[in-house]
This record gives C-alpha cells, sequence and structure tokens, in this order.
C-alpha cells in the first residue's frame, strides 16, 4: 500500500519520501528523524512555498534545523511536538498526542536576547529561550549544543 499525504497549499497528493509536491512545487517539512539540519541551498529559490505542519512559511523564510522536542513547563507537564529554527523564527507545533493538540508557538528572532543550555538529562537538554521582553520559554530537545550554536549563527547574521 503506497502511502501519501495531501500538499497544504494544492492539495494533490504527494509522497512524504520526496518532501515536495509534484504539482505545485511546494516543499513540505514531514521529516520524522529526530533532528535534522537543512542544506538552505537545497530549498532557494527551487521551491514555491515551504510548509512546516501545514502552516506556510514567510516569504524568503528557509528551514535551518527541526527535531523532536518538549515545551517544558515543570517537571510534571510539558507538551511534546516538533521545534523549527528558520532563518526569521523559531517555531514550535505540538503533535497530536497531547492534552493540547493544537499548541502553537512561534517567536521572532529579532525577539530573542539571549539562548542558554540547561539541565542535561542523559539524552536531552534544557534549551532556555530569552525573549528582550525578559520572558523565557524552555524547551527539552536533543543536541542542546547544536540548538544552541545553530540559533547563535542566525542570530549572529540577522544583527548584522
Amino acid at each position: 500500500m503506497a502511502k501519501s499525504l495531501n500538499c497544504p497549499n494544492c492539495a494533490a497528493a504527494f509522497d512524504p519520501k520526496d518532501n515536495s509536491c509534484a504539482y505545485c512545487g511546494s516543499y513540505i517539512i514531514t521529516s520524522k528523524t529526530k533532528q535534522i539540519t537543512y542544506n538552505l541551498d537545497e530549498h532557494e529559490p527551487k521551491y514555491k512555498k515551504i510548509f512546516f505542519h501545514g502552516n506556510e512559511m514567510r516569504e524568503h523564510e528557509l528551514p535551518i534545523r527541526s527535531g523532536f522536542a518538549n515545551m517544558f513547563y515543570s517537571i510534571t507537564r510539558s507538551d511534546g511536538g516538533r521545534l523549527l529554527l528558520t532563518n526569521q523564527r523559531l517555531i514550535f507545533c505540538a503533535h497530536a498526542i497531547n492534552l493540547n493538540p493544537h499548541l502553537y508557538w512561534e517567536l521572532d528572532l529579532k525577539e530573542i536576547d539571549r539562548t542558554e543550555l540547561g539541565l542535561n538529562l542523559f539524552i536531552s537538554q534544557r534549551l532556555h529561550i530569552f525573549e528582550r521582553e525578559e520572558n523565557e520559554t524552555i524547551f527539552v530537545v536533543y543536541g542542546g549544543e547544536n540548538w544552541k550554536n545553530e540559533l547563535t549563527n542566525v542570530l549572529e547574521k540577522i544583527s548584522e
């Protein structure tokens, strides 16, 4: 049995292994891998539109890193899903197996003051995102050092 999904742009069926729609040329991020860093040369200007969990990326927005993450509230409460770093935003979409399955969180990179790594939990690490407004959001991610490095690189580029 062939597994296919529908393109969020034109609704045509596409093979999730291809990550792109043969009809409209959109790129659809559907990766099941724990972590992935994207090759930006692969995306620009080849694809007309890029989607992450059904959400359309902004104009000139490109994916940089994506992976499993938990939005951490307390030791007894978190929401699992996927975190995406782009050249413009940090986006979290919860997966369906949550008390809050429609949770969507995003933060424009210009609003980030700094990032820090927190407690290392064997294979995962807490990534603290501090906003200029003094708000703090914590994610539990695989490869915290890689996430921090990617965020630092992108933040340096947008501040130039």
